[in-house]
C-alpha cells in the first residue's frame, strides 16, 4: 500500500473521530443551553408563585381584618389590590407561555390550564370580598361578614391555596429536572470528549509506530544504497520489498545507477572527442587572431593614409579659393559666390578629414568632446543648410520639420551638424536619382528624436545589424559599385554615442529608409 494511502486513511478516521465527537458536543452544548433556559424559566416561574402567594395571602389577610374582625374602617384598596395580583398572573403566564414554546407537551399545557383556574378562582374571590365590603357599608354587616368569612374560609384558605400550592410544586420538579437533565448532558460531554481523546490517542499511536517501522526500514536501505553510489559502487542494487514510495525509489536508484554508468563511459568518449576539438578550435583561434591583428593593423594605417591623402588637396583648394576671392579684379556676381562655395565645401573637406581622425582616435580610446547647451533644432537647421547646395545638384528636395519650441539636449553643436550632413548625404548615396528627404526634430518620453526619411530603395533588412560598423557598406552599393569607405554611418553611431543617444535604421512610410537618433533631453526646472 502506497504511503500516500496510509497516510490518507489516517487522516480520514482521526477526521471522522474528530466530526464524530464535535457533533456530540455540539447537540449536548445546543440541550444544555435547551435545560439551562428551562432552568431560569421554571425558577422564573416559581419566584412568580411565590410572588402572587405573597400578594394574594396578604390582601386577603389585610380583607380578613378590615371585614371581619376590624371596626368597619377598610385600610386597603381592593382595585390596587386586585391590580398588583394581576400583574404577577401576567408575568408567570408569560413565563409559562416561553415554557411551552420550548418544549410542548401535556404537563406544559396542563400548568396552563391550572394557572387559567387559579386567575378565575382570584378574581371570583376578589369580587365576592369586594361585593362583602359593600354590604357591611350598606349596614348590612352580619350578612357582610359571613359572606368574606365564607369566601376567606371555603374559598382562598382552600381553592386557591391548594392551586397556588400545586403549581408550586410542579414549578419545583420541573427545575429539578432541568438541572438533572444539566447534569447528565455535562457528564456525557466529559464522557465523550474522554472516549474521543483515547481513541485518538491509540489511532495516533498506532498510525506513528506502522509508518515508523516502514520509514526506518526504507531509510536504512536507500542511505546504504546512497553510500555504495556515492563510494562508485554502481553495479549494487537496493533491495526494498513492498510497492509504497520507498520501493519505487529503490528502484529509481538502482534505475539511475545503471543510467550513470552508461552516462559515465559515454563522457570518458566525450572528454576525449572533445580535447581533439579544443586542439584543433585553439589553432583555427590563434589563426584568426593573427588574422584579426593584421586587419586591424591595415585599418589603422588606411585612417593614417586618407589623412594624409586628402589634407594637401584641401588645403589647395581652400588656399586658391581665398586669393580669388582676395582679387581687386572684377567678377561677375555669380562667380563669387561660386568661390563662396568653393571655401565652404573644402571647410567641410577639412571637417571629414577631422572624422576620419574622430575615428581613429575613438579606435585609440582617446575621443575628446565638447559638450554644451544646445538647442537641437538650431544645429539640424544648420547641417541641412549646408546640405542644400548639394542636394540641388542632385536634383533632391530636402523638407524640414523644427518641432515646436526649445528641445534643449547637452552636445556639440558642430557634430550634431555633422551628423545631419552624414544621414542626408547617406539619402543622397543611396538614391539612383532624384530623392524627398524629410529631416525632422521632435521630443517623446523625455528624449528628443531626429530623424531623416528619404523615397529612396531603402537598405535591405539583412544589412541592418551591420550597417553602423566601420567599413560595412550596404549590399546595393555593392551591387552598383558606388565609391565610399563605409565610415559615414560608423562616424553618425560614434557622434550619436558620445551625445549619450542611440541611432537605429528602420523603414520610412515612403518605402525608403529611416534613420532616427534619440537623445536625452535636458530636464527643464519645475515652475514655482
Amino acid at each position: 500500500m502506497l504511503f500516500r494511502t496510509k497516510f490518507f486513511i489516517a487522516y480520514a478516521a482521526l477526521t471522522a473521530v474528530a466530526i464524530s465527537t464535535a457533533l456530540l458536543l455540539i447537540v449536548s452544548t445546543q440541550r444544555n443551553d435547551a435545560n439551562h433556559l428551562r432552568s431560569s424559566l421554571a425558577h422564573e416561574s416559581l419566584s412568580g408563585y411565590f410572588q402572587l402567594s405573597a400578594s394574594v395571602f396578604r390582601t386577603f389577610k389585610q380583607a380578613r381584618r378590615d371585614l371581619i374582625s376590624g371596626d368597619g374602617n377598610f385600610a386597603f384598596d381592593f382595585g390596587q389590590a386586585a391590580q398588583d395580583i394581576t400583574v404577577s398572573l401576567n408575568q408567570i403566564d408569560a413565563t409559562l407561555h416561553r415554557e411551552a414554546a420550548l418544549a410542548a407537551n401535556a404537563p406544559n399545557l396542563a400548568t396552563l390550564a391550572d394557572l387559567t383556574l387559579l386567575r378565575h378562582q382570584i378574581t371570583a374571590a376578589l369580587t365576592e370580598i369586594d361585593s362583602a365590603a359593600q354590604m357591611i357599608r350598606r349596614g348590612e354587616i352580619a350578612a357582610g361578614r359571613e359572606k368574606a368569612v365564607a369566601v376567606l374560609q371555603g374559598q382562598v384558605d382552600v381553592k386557591i391555596a391548594t392551586l397556588i400550592q400545586a403549581a408550586t410544586t410542579a414549578q419545583r420538579a420541573e427545575l429539578s429536572q432541568a438541572q438533572s437533565e444539566i447534569r447528565r448532558m455535562q457528564s456525557f460531554a466529559q464522557a465523550t470528549a474522554w472516549a474521543a481523546m483515547l481513541i485518538a490517542i491509540f489511532l495516533s499511536a498506532a498510525i506513528f509506530l506502522t509508518l515508523l517501522r516502514r520509514l526506518q526500514i526504507g531509510l536504512r536501505a536507500l542511505d546504504m544504497g546512497a553510500k555504495a553510489i556515492a563510494n562508485n559502487d554502481l553495479a549494487y542494487q537496493i533491495t526494498l520489498p513492498g510497492r509504497d514510495e520507498f520501493s519505487a525509489v529503490a528502484q529509481s536508484f538502482t534505475t539511475m545507477a545503471q543510467q550513470i554508468q552508461v552516462k559515465q563511459d559515454a563522457l570518458e568518449a566525450a572528454k576525449q572527442e572533445l580535447e581533439q576539438r579544443v586542439a584543433e578550435r585553439t589553432a583555427a583561434l590563434t589563426a584568426a587572431l593573427a588574422e584579426l591583428r593584421e586587419s586591424d593593423t591595415l585599418r589603422r594605417q588606411f585612417f593614417a593614409d586618407i589623412g594624409h591623402e586628402l589634407r594637401t588637396p584641401v588645403s589647395a583648394i581652400r588656399g586658391e579659393a581665398e586669393v580669388a576671392l582676395r582679387s581687386k579684379s572684377a567678377r561677375p556676381a555669380a562667380q563669387a559666390a561660386a568661390l563662396r562655395t568653393i571655401v565652404s565645401i573644402t571647410e567641410e573637406l577639412t571637417t571629414t578629414v577631422s572624422d576620419l581622425f574622430l575615428i581613429a582616435r575613438e579606435m585609440a580610446g582617446v575621443l575628446d568632446f565638447r559638450a554644451e547647451q544646445v538647442n537641437l533644432a538650431h544645429a539640424v537647421a544648420l547641417g541641412v543648410e549646408q546640405m542644400q547646395s548639394l542636394s540641388l545638384q542632385r536634383e533632391a528636395s530636402i523638407a524640414v520639420d523644427l518641432g515646436q519650441g526649445e528641445i534643449l539636449i547637452h552636445g556639440d553643436r558642430g557634430r550634431l551638424a555633422q551628423l545631419v550632413r552624414i544621414l542626408i548625404g547617406n539619402a543622397l548615396e543611396h538614391a539612383p536619382g532624384s530623392v524627398a528627404i524629410k529631416v525632422a526634430v521632435a521630443r517623446q518620453d523625455g528624449q528628443a528624436l531626429l530623424s531623416v526619411c528619404d523615397d529612396g530603395p531603402g537598405i535591405a533588412e539583412q544589412d541592418w545589424p551591420r550597417i553602423f560598423e566601420r567599413f560595412v557598406k550596404g549590399s546595393e552599393r555593392r551591387q552598383t559599385g558606388r565609391t565610399g569607405t563605409g565610415l559615414g554611418l560608423a562616424i553618425a553611431r560614434s557622434i550619436t554615442a558620445a551625445h549619450g543617444g542611440t541611432i537605429a535604421v528602420q523603414r520610412s512610410s515612403a518605402g525608403g529608409a529611416k534613420l532616427l537618433a534619440c537623445f536625452p533631453l535636458i530636464e527643464e526646472p519645475a515652475a514655482l
